[in-house]
């Protein structure tokens, strides 16, 4: 899973990045990314995948929690 991270954390900049992404989130940095897709995985447990729906949950996180990541 080691692998799988930093190429989930690229997938979730590009859908979110504020500069480039497909839906911007305003300022989004790589380090609220990262923070996010650490909680996620663990309250994912091994359910954690690295797919859209794993997507879709780092960003509720980031949305709902920005001041604290």
């Amino acid at each position: 899973m080691t692998n799988l991270i930093p190429d989930f954390e690229a997938y979730v900049d590009s859908f979110y990045n504020a500069d480039t992404g497909i839906y911007p989130i305003a300022g989004l940095t790589k380090k609220m990314i990262s923070s996010a897709v650490e909680k996620h995985i663990k309250n994912a447990g091994w359910w954690f995948c690295g797919d859209s729906v794993d997507r879709e949950a780092v960003r509720e996180l980031i949305l709902n929690n920005k001041e604290g990541i």
